[in-house]
């Protein structure tokens, strides 16, 4: 046993080995035996890679990164500066125990391995059940088979695993300025116009909270590498899937607006698919490669007269709804609270971003702008106002950061929501295409902006 392993031991017996003294009370054992520290390896000397294949908490990720050489080659670069979200053990899938005879026991043949070079067939796509199926070939003798799904399995680890990396050190402290981070992860179909795909990082007070694209929470922080720093995460990190996709997925959120995309055949401004090739040959991606939506909640719906949402979801009034959803859509471009990116050459709203558009909003952010976004909807743009401010409470632990964003002076939220092919805003009121809306007084169950809409939207929906 090494020496270093027992420094703990002998800082916490010689601790209850004190004689009672008054003060002793006050001084924290736990402190006591951070003294260990001093003997240990520092994981400082280590590389991101070798702090985790050091750590048995993390023999399942290890697992799976050891199929792909390019992933080890950059989490074990010592030039790297690299944030890296770790899954531990505990937050990925075990293989389900078969209960039964014989005939239900879990087996494994070749028929389950891809038969040729290349072939990705029954291959998952997330990590949790990727390092399940990379466990599953300990079970499999050596064949030309096995080796060729170790490199299917092999390169769907690597694209995975990338979103789990930043190329930048970011301890939790830094990580909490920013609303969002490019990860490692470039899709080659053109998706985000070829930009890395994108994270989101969202941190609360009560309870205190860091949490990765709303769902997977950072159980452990700022865990030191010679090259980088890891944070451990509950459950893998998952790409996220298109705009469309995305709002598919939360029904009870986004029901009206997913039926009225498919209603008026907007679905292609939104979503981007695999469509595979005509008689066996070669797919591609298609429909949006890059795009924003400021998307309107069921609610949003709801809160609309009664008349005119059986006017937008009736045959008459088809062309208004489709209109009215071309207005929250900003084609060729993405735009999150910190990042913008536009995949046609110089338009006006990039170069006004770049120049920091001044603008004067409340209290003293660190910083500011108004932008304005050509929409679908031809000759019809969104304004939009986003201030990021650091909060003043004094509360103990790092900073906390905050956004204001605004689109046409209505609040969004929640925002820079990760897509595929772009970004997904989501805001609790239609967008009134007029530019101007009506101030609100309490909780109206009805949208005030709506109220005279047999006036125009009717003659403004036949409009060329």
């Amino acid at each position: 046993m090494r020496i270093y392993s027992l420094v703990p031991l002998l800082c916490v017996g010689g601790a209850y080995a004190l004689p009672t003294l008054p003060w002793l009370a006050q001084f924290p054992v736990e402190g006591l035996v951070r003294c260990w520290g001093m003997f240990a390896p520092l994981s400082e000397d280590r590389t991101v890679y070798q702090v985790l294949k050091d750590d048995e908490r993390y023999s399942r990720l290890v697992k799976a990164i050891d199929l792909s050489d390019r992933v080890i080659d950059l989490l074990d670069d010592p030039a790297a500066s690299i944030t890296f979200f770790a899954v531990p053990n505990t937050g990925i899938p075990h293989r389900q125990p078969s209960h039964g005879g014989d005939d239900d026991d879990y087996k494994l043949s070749s028929t389950s391995l891809a038969p040729k070079r290349g072939d990705e067939r029954d291959i998952a796509h997330d990590l949790g059940h990727l390092v399940l199926q990379v466990e599953e070939l300990d079970d499999i003798p050596e064949s030309r088979d096995k080796d060729h799904r170790k490199e299917a399995l092999g390169r769907i680890i690597r694209g995975i695993l990338a979103y789990h990396i930043l190329p930048e050190k970011l301890d939790s402290a830094a990580l909490v300025q920013n609303s969002t981070y490019a990860t490692n992860l470039t899709l080659k179909d053109g998706s985000m116009d070829y930009q890395p795909l994108r994270l989101s990082v969202q941190s609360t007070i009560v309870p205190p909270r860091l949490r990765i694209n709303t769902l997977v929470d950072v159980i452990k922080r700022d865990t030191e590498a010679s090259n980088g720093v890891i944070h451990t995460i509950n459950i893998p990190l998952l790409p996220p899937p298109s705009v469309f996709s995305e709002m598919f997925l939360i029904p009870e959120v986004f029901s009206y607006v997913t039926s009225a995309i498919q209603r008026v055949d907007l679905t292609g401004a939104l979503d981007r698919w695999w469509a595979p090739g005509k008689d066996g040959g070669h797919g591609s991606f298609i429909g949006a490669e890059i795009t924003t939506f400021f998307a309107p909640t069921s609610g949003a719906f709801q809160r609309l007269p009664n008349k005119l949402r059986l006017f937008l979801f009736s045959p008459f009034g088809a062309k208004a709804l489709k209109k009215l959803l071309e207005y929250h859509v900003v084609p060729h471009a993405v735009l999150y609270t910190d990042y913008v990116h536009d995949a046609t050459s110089y338009t006006d709203f990039v170069d006004d971003w770049k120049a920091g558009v001044p603008v004067d909003p409340p209290g003293n952010p660190l910083y500011a702008y108004n932008l304005t976004l050509p929409t679908l909807l031809e000759n019809h743009s969104l304004n939009v106002q986003v201030a990021r401010y650091k909060a003043k409470i004094p509360l103990p632990g790092p900073a906390r950061y905050f956004t204001r964003f605004m689109v046409n002076g209505r609040d969004v939220g929640p925002y820079d929501i990760p897509a595929r092919n772009g970004a997904l805003h989501v805001i609790t009121n239609l967008l009134d295409p007029r530019g101007h809306h009506k101030e609100k007084h309490g909780h109206e169950l009805v949208d005030l902006d709506w109220e005279d809409w047999e006036e125009w939207l009717p003659q403004w929906a036949m409009q060329d």
